[in-house]
């Protein structure tokens, strides 16, 4: 306290706001908060017991994130939240305070019992929740269970103070095994300031304005959290924003542009113009006059937030292990680099095949080679490809990031490169063989999975499994990168169970941005901004949204989320199926009035056809396509009687993500329609957490029928979305896209072999002739995105045909009922700047597409 000069007589009272007073004759004092919350505090000068000085009229808030908690505990408890009608009250003034939860107990068979109050001025009130064993026992019957169950009885509660003072009101929230009986809690606390004519409290004036300065807080919309933070592993948007933050890699976008790159821990862009004078070649990067070697030179005086240096092999090491980890299960982003490196490759799929194959392992260690003495990484491609294109593989650390080797083999994450050294390539075929297994989801590396060590601007400082993270500024990172400047903020990220939690957070000015918003909170959004609480800026993405068919459903997981399901596992094989379901779908009442572009006058997407969006390297128009469905139940309802399979009764879930309110919405109108087509289909959307929808994406053991969800680009090309949408790992191959199933299931129909209630038996031929067909058509959609991709990798002008083609394959097929390729915006308060002035640097649809912060971009001013 730099106003305070310690003196005989002299004293300081720290009031900390959870009911403690610090005496100080220093002028200062450490404090250690027991429980997270939002503390307001202020001082007292006395002199020889006399009051001489006060801060009271200049409260302080701070703010404690919740700390580290292991997986083990964090699955047993909730982290409360408060939300008060206000921080700073009068005496006898009615104070609203409203109870949520961040998270709902994960663990099995958990549940909230009863939250209870202490108010702070001795009084305490217990509330039991609406239902908690109710909920627990929709979970273990269907997997999710109704969160409303879990809220108090009673909510918001009202409380009256009548002396001045500052009040710790806290909030625990008890949760409970209903097998066991064991329970756990969880406390937050935070505090009511309660103001008299003769004691006044307010806020620090620019804290009014700009609370919390030096500490940027997060409500994101996403029930669950994350995947992992494991840049090889990840390949979700939640995961990829921490990724992103904490991993440096070798490029980056430059602001909102799709074709140009920044430097990061490349020191410069490497040119062709380079490539002739051998010591510019390795001193500043180039590449090939051919375009098929492309060397980087690393920035020097780059560490880990351990201190660890990290140099040219720390790059090649975690390229390598990029590489190795291409065919995890579930999917990964390995293939995106191992396109370009890998001769023949398929995506998402291993490279080393066996422990025995010297040939992937050989073709790995000969695509990505490096040196520490000119510290330079080197890429050698098996075919030609410009740089625009390359460079989009290494332009974020999802996926290429990089790691601190050291670091990963003191965790027992390393790769045994000793067959390398030893030229013994069967020894090294064993051991990548062997390491490419951690990249299924059974055998990760669970430190790494999630407290990796930071190579980027941010660190890991704290994290609750599923709720929250804190994330700190390296020390070590470079102060003279002008576009990637060392961060001065902490940041703090709390993933909440819905959007009602997440936009009180922000409206009550507990948040200094939201994410994840449904389209239905926008005019609330919007009254906001007209009182100047708001900012919204809008951009366009490269996010395309879908609901996509199951077509080898796993019937016996299916059974486990509830007993009453039921539908036969080749249900949605049948291609007429598929349509009819599409043409069932209304798609002008999704996007003008459940999305709300016309109910709430605000552009938040458009509709579309097809993978290729606009915003790629090619745009093919729904005109140009055939087969792009209208809303027609008439024609619904023939598809199904020609499929054969109209009188089959099924009951089935349309899988939404937790808190997606808006698809849910829209999967209660279409299982409407589909009910009035066929009374035999009976479909009811279901909530399940994102995490536990990305562990269901498995070939073969996939129970979601029908599920909903989207796909931002991993790199701005036609390649990468056909590739994701229609071929492999991502969505295809878990939802049952194989020629060979399909050809079995078609020899099946074909020999009457199917028996279900329901089934039109004379027509199973004719069934087995559309699913041959259909197998036909998928395998030469394989073929033509193949020849496509490798087109556009020199010329995307001369891919379109190919495209076209494939797209138009594609379409007919109806792998997906297409929704919306929606804009972005951000929601933060006024305070909230970019970088160097612009919010620019924030509107990348690559990144913030997916709704992810770049946080070194973000001032809060």
């Amino acid at each position: 306290m730099g106003s305070f000069t310690a003196s005989p007589g002299s004293y300081v009272l720290f009031y900390l706001g959870n009911g403690s007073v610090v005496n100080s004759t220093s002028g200062y004092a450490t404090v250690v908060y027991r429980h997270p919350g939002r503390y307001l505090v202020y001082y007292a000068i006395y002199y020889k017991g006399r009051l001489v000085g006060s801060s009271q009229g200049n409260l302080i808030q701070i703010t404690v994130a919740p700390p580290q908690l292991n997986e083990s505990f964090a699955q047993l408890i909730t982290v409360p939240i408060v939300a008060p009608s206000t921080f700073v009250a009068n005496v006898d003034q009615p104070v609203s305070l409203s109870a949520g939860f961040l998270q709902p107990p994960s663990g099995a068979n958990m549940t909230i019992e009863e939250y209870v109050w202490n108010l702070g001025n001795g009084t305490t009130l217990t509330i039991p929740s609406r239902n908690g064993t109710g909920y627990a026992e929709q979970v273990a019957l269907t997997g999710s269970g109704n969160v409303s169950y879990l809220e108090p009885k009673v909510n918001p509660v009202t409380v009256m103070y009548a002396r001045p003072g500052l009040y710790a009101v806290c909030l625990t929230i008890v949760t409970e095994n209903v097998s066991s009986g064991a329970t756990y809690n969880y406390t937050s606390c935070y505090t009511i300031a309660v103001s008299s004519r003769a004691e006044p409290f307010s806020l620090f004036s620019p804290q009014a304005s700009v609370p919390n300065p030096g500490t940027i807080i997060v409500a994101e919309n996403v029930p669950g959290g994350p995947f992992t933070f494991d840049p090889a592993i990840a390949y979700d948007t939640t995961s990829f924003e921490i990724i992103d933050n904490i991993f440096a890699s070798l490029l980056l976008y430059d602001g909102p542009y799709t074709d140009k790159f920044i430097p990061m821990a490349a020191e410069y862009l490497p040119t062709v113009g380079n490539w002739t004078n051998v010591t510019a070649r390795y001193e500043y990067g180039a590449i090939s006059p051919n375009y098929t070697v492309y060397v980087f030179k690393l920035r020097p005086g780059l560490r880990a937030a351990n201190g660890d240096p990290i140099t040219a092999y720390d790059v090649w090491y975690s390229l390598v292990r990029d590489l190795l980890l291409a065919g995890g299960v579930p999917s990964t982003r390995g293939w995106i680099l191992a396109q370009y490196l890998i001769p023949n490759y398929t995506p998402f799929t291993f490279i080393v095949t066996s422990p025995n194959d010297t040939q992937g392992a050989e073709e790995i260690v000969n695509a990505i080679t490096y040196s520490n003495a000119t510290d330079t990484v080197t890429f050698h491609l098996i075919r030609p490809v410009a740089p625009q294109v390359f460079f989009t593989a290494l332009a974020e650390a999802w996926g290429p990031g990089i790691l601190d080797a050291k670091w990963l083999e003191e965790v027992g994450d390393g790769i045994n490169f000793t067959g390398l050294y030893d030229h013994n390539m069967t020894q090294l075929a064993e051991a990548f063989y062997q390491y490419e297994q951690t990249a299924n989801e059974w055998d990760y590396n669970e430190q790494v999975r999630w407290d990796p060590m930071a190579t980027g601007p941010y660190y890991i400082a704290a994290y609750t499994p599923g709720q929250s993270i804190v994330l700190k500024p390296n020390p070590y990172w470079p102060t003279n990168i002008t576009y990637v400047p060392r961060p001065n903020d902490t940041i703090v990220i709390y993933w909440v169970k819905d959007p009602e939690t997440a936009y009180e957070m922000f409206a009550s000015g507990q948040a200094d941005m939201v994410t994840g918003l449904p389209s239905s909170y926008i005019p609330k959004v919007l009254q906001l901004e007209s009182e100047g609480e708001a900012e919204i800026y809008e951009f366009p993405s490269l996010l395309e949204e879908f609901f996509g068919f199951d077509l080898q459903v796993n019937e016996n997981l299916l059974h486990s989320i509830n007993p009453a399901y039921s539908i036969p596992s080749w249900y949605f094989a049948n291609p007429l199926v598929r349509e009819a379901f599409a043409y069932a779908f209304n798609y002008t009442q999704y996007i003008n009035d459940i999305v709300g572009n016309a109910k709430y006058h605000f552009n938040f997407g458009s509709l579309y056809c097809g993978a290729i969006i606009r915003g790629l390297d090619i745009y093919i128009p729904p005109s140009e396509l055939t087969g792009c469905p209208t809303f027609n139940l008439t024609y619904a309802r023939q598809l199904m009687v020609e499929s054969g399979f109209y009188n089959i009764s099924v009951y089935f879930p349309i899988v939404i993500m937790a808190g997606d309110t808006t698809d849910f919405t829209a999967a209660e109108m279409w299982a409407q329609a589909l009910h009035d087509i066929d009374p035999n289909i009976n479909a009811a959307p279901l909530y399940l957490p994102w995490t536990l929808m990305l562990s269901y994406w498995v070939p073969d053991l996939n129970p979601m029928a029908i599920w909903n969800s989207g796909y931002v680009a991993d790199y701005p090309l036609a390649s990468d979305m056909m590739n994701a949408q229609y071929t492999g790992m991502v969505w295809a191959e878990p939802d049952g896209w194989n020629v060979t199933y399909l050809e079995n299931l078609s020899a099946y129909f074909n020999a009457s072999k199917i028996s279900w209630p329901g089934l039109n038996a004379s027509m199973e031929p004719q069934i087995g002739k559309m699913l041959w067909q259909e197998a036909m058509e998928y395998q030469e959609l394989q073929d033509l995105i193949a020849e496509a991709d490798s087109v556009e990798l020199t010329n995307a002008t001369a891919s379109i045909p190919l495209f076209r083609q494939a797209e138009d394959l594609a379409v007919q097929l109806y792998f997906y009922v297409y929704t919306i390729q929606p804009n972005s915006y951000w929601v933060v308060k006024p305070y909230m700047a970019g970088y160097m002035g612009t919010v620019a640097w924030e509107e990348n649809p690559m990144i913030a597409g997916g709704n992810d912060n770049i946080f070194w971009w973000w001032v809060k001013a």
